[in-house]
Parts: C-alpha cells; structure tokens; sequence
C-alpha cells in the first residue's frame, strides 16, 4: 500500500503540494483530479522521488522511501508525451526496463510477449514505434511501463495529447487493461469522465491540497464544498 503523509513541494516560494495525504490500496486506482496548476503531476513526481520534499513522507507497506533514489522504488511512470524510443522497435522499447533489470534473454522475450498480448498488440514486435497510430503507441508505452512488474504505476495525463473520440475509447482500455494486471495505480488528470470511469476513488485537488478523498459517485452527490460541487458537476 501506498501512504503519502502530509507531503509538500516547494519551488521557491511557490508551494506547489502543501500538505497532501494520501492512501492507495493494494490493486486499487486513485486519480488525481484538479484544475491546471492545481499540483497533480508535482505530488506525482514528489512520490517517484523526482522532486525534493519539503516536508512528509512517502511510504509503501509502512516503509519510509526518503532514501530510495528513483529507480530503486519499483514505480512505473508514464508521461503524457508516451517518450516512446524512436530508434528502437515496439519490442526493444517494451524490454528496455527489463534489461536494465538485468533479465535474461529468454526471459525478457517471454515477457514482452506476454504483455504486448495483453495490449491486443500480438505481432507488433518487430514494428518500429514511429508507423503506429496514437492508440497503438499508447498502448506500446502502457506495455512498456508494466513490462517490470512495477507495484505503483503513475500515469500522468497520458491520454491529453489525444482527440476526445480517441481518449473516451482508450480511457476504457486501459481501465481493463489495469484491471487485467492487477496494477496499483495513480493517475493525474483533469477531464472528470476519465477519473468516473478509471478511478475506485479520486483525490480533488485545489491550489495544492487534496481537499477531498472518494468514488466520484460520492463526491458528485456530497461535495465537500461548493467549489468541489461546481468543479465535478
């Protein structure tokens, strides 16, 4: 389980996270909702590592990871832009963590085939990345970040470059998707529909607090206030 304990980033004097707690269960989704500006990805990046706290913890099964670098965290993060390899096939970028894992050969193959047929991408392998359509390399850069066996997967805004026809369609794919690979995830977005259909619960965020924990059902029916009501209706 994940546990973000009164977590704060700074950026000079600007307070970007202030004060932010949350939990994640064990195979549970939580999206990060909130206006622009309002601190998502920074209390996503304050909890992979990449940003110094001012003050908190981030925790996971109840141990502290303030000396853990990065990638020693066993956390996936996928970034809006996918930054898929462009020199590298679909296979290759799908088997990058993995090698630096140190995997063997046959083992990293086995794997990649395993996750490229859980994205319906059977066969894609030995595509380059560059000749794939918006949805494809979506789901190349899901199979990459899942690839290690990560037990948090961070997922910032990774639909927004995407049309909303393209979006509505994914956003259920990748929920089955995550479903299928029993994934704990937190993802940060701003579109109200994707944390619906995503998300067991959704964290609100405003000016860098989290100022409300729920299903959205629940927050959407007792809002804790009448900015959250206005902002999720």
């Amino acid at each position: 389980m994940l546990e973000i304990e009164n977590l704060s980033v700074r950026f000079g004097e600007t307070i970007a996270v202030d004060h932010a707690d949350l939990e994640v269960g064990d195979g549970e989704r939580v999206a990060v909702l909130g206006p622009s500006g309002s601190g998502k990805s920074t209390l996503l990046r304050g909890v992979a590592g990449l940003e110094p706290l001012v003050s908190g913890r981030v925790t996971w099964d109840g141990a502290d990871l303030a000396g853990t670098p990065p990638h020693q965290r066993r956390f996936g993060f996928m970034f809006q832009g996918y930054a898929l390899f462009p020199h590298m096939t679909v296979g290759d970028n799908v088997a990058f963590g993995l090698r630096m894992a140190g995997l063997a050969p046959g083992d990293i193959a086995g794997r990649v085939g395993e996750v490229l047929g859980w994205m319906g991408l059977e066969g894609f392998a030995s595509r380059s990345v560059e000749g794939l359509s918006g949805g494809e390399q979506q789901r190349v850069a899901l199979a990459r970040t899942l690839a290690p066996r990560p037990r948090l997967v961070m997922l910032d805004e990774p639909l927004g470059a995407l049309d909303r026809a393209l979006r509505e369609r994914l956003i259920t794919e990748m929920t089955e998707l995550l479903e299928r690979a029993g994934t704990t995830a937190l993802y940060v977005t701003h579109d109200h529909d994707e944390a619906a259909i995503l998300a067991d619960r959704v964290a609100i965020m405003r000016q860098g607090r989290i100022i409300q924990t729920a299903p959205m059902a629940d927050i959407r029916s007792s809002p804790v206030d009448d900015w959250v009501a206005a902002f999720v209706n």
